[in-house]
C-alpha cells in the first residue's frame, strides 16, 4: 500500500519526505519494488531509449535483486538497454569483500544480459576515482562540454546533472545513505557530482559517493529498509522533518528530489506497524 502523507500521521505512523509505502513482510516488499522497477524501465526505454540506474550493495538489496532475475514477470526489463551506476564504493579492490561493486556483480550482474560497457563500476583505487566517473557519467549521458560544476546550496539539484531513472538508496542506522555520513565534507558539496569523502567523521575505509546534486536530479529515488532495527532511524528521520531538512546531522534528509519522486519502501517491522 502507498500513502499520502497528506494522510493524517495516525494512519501510517510516519512523517517521512515524500510517498511511504508499506508491506505486510519483506517478501511482498521485494514483489512490489520490483513491479515498480520493472514499470519505470519499460518506460524509460520506450521514451528515451535507455534505462539509466543507480544501485547501492550491501546485503539489504539481495532479495530484490534475485528477484528480478528470477521472476518471469520482470522479464520485460529491458537490460540490454539499460545502463547500471554504482551509489558510493568504498576505496578498497574490486575483490575485497568489502566492495559493493563485487557484491552487485554476485548477486545480479553476472546474470544479465547488460553489455559490459553499460557496466559503469567506480574506479576507486586509481588517482581521481571521482573525476573519472564524473567524466564517464557526461560521455554516457552525452554531457562532454558539461564540467559538472554549478554554484547553488546543497542539497538541491544541480541544473545539467544528468538525470537516473531510478536510484535505490538503503539507510544506515546513524541515518547516513549512500556514502553521506553526518557531519562530513561530501555533504557540503554543491558542485559535483561525485566525491571521495574521508575523515574522521566517514567510516572506514574512504569513500567515493554520488552527492547530494546528483541523487537529487533522478526521476525516481527509492530508499529500501527492512527489519525492526531500521525503526528508530525512520523514527529519528520524521521528527527531523518536523523542523525541517537536517542533511548535516541526518543526512538522507537531504534526499529532496527537485523534479522527481521520492518513496520509502519499508516492510511492517521497519515501519513499526503491528497491522496493515
Amino acid at each position: 500500500m502507498t500513502y499520502d502523507l497528506n494522510e493524517p500521521a495516525a494512519d501510517h505512523g510516519l512523517g517521512l519526505p515524500g510517498e511511504v509505502h508499506v508491506a505486510a513482510d519483506a517478501d511482498d516488499l521485494y514483489d512490489d519494488l520490483a513491479l515498480v522497477f520493472t514499470s519505470l524501465a519499460i518506460k524509460a526505454h520506450d521514451e528515451r531509449g535507455e534505462f539509466h540506474i543507480a544501485l547501492s550493495g550491501g546485503t539489504t538489496p539481495w532479495p530484490f535483486y534475485h528477484r528480478l532475475l528470477i521472476d518471469t514477470r520482470f522479464r520485460a526489463i529491458p537490460w540490454e538497454r539499460t545502463h547500471i551506476w554504482i551509489v558510493d564504493e568504498r576505496r578498497v579492490p574490486d575483490d575485497d569483500d568489502l566492495n559493493n561493486f563485487k557484491s552487485l556483480r554476485g548477486s545480479l550482474l553476472e546474470d544479465i544480459p547488460t553489455p559490459p560497457s553499460q557496466i559503469h563500476p567506480m574506479m576507486v583505487m586509481r588517482d581521481d576515482p571521482a573525476g573519472l566517473y564524473e567524466a564517464e557519467l557526461r560521455t554516457a549521458f552525452g554531457l562532454e562540454g558539461n564540467s559538472g560544476s554549478s554554484p547553488g546550496p546543497a542539497p538541491g539539484g544541480t541544473p545539467g546533472a544528468p538525470r537516473m531513472d531510478f536510484v535505490l538508496l538503503g539507510m544506515g542506522g546513524d541515518c547516513h545513505t549512500a556514502s553521506l555520513f553526518p557531519k562530513s565534507d561530501a555533504i557540503h558539496v554543491a558542485d559535483r557530482w561525485i566525491v571521495v569523502n574521508e575523515g574522521p567523521n566517514v567510516t572506514p575505509p574512504d569513500r567515493v559517493t554520488m552527492t547530494y546534486p546528483l541523487l537529487n536530479a533522478a526521476r525516481q529515488l527509492a530508499v529500501l529498509c527492512v527489519g525492526s532495527k531500521k525503526t528508530e532511524a525512520l523514527v529519528r528521520v520524521a521528527d527531523q522533518m518536523k523542523a525541517g531538512p537536517d542533511p548535516v546531522n541526518v543526512p538522507i534528509t537531504g534526499i529532496q528530489p527537485t523534479d522527481g519522486e521520492l518513496t520509502w519502501y519499508l516492510d511492517k517491522d521497519a515501519a513499526g506497524c503491528k497491522d496493515l
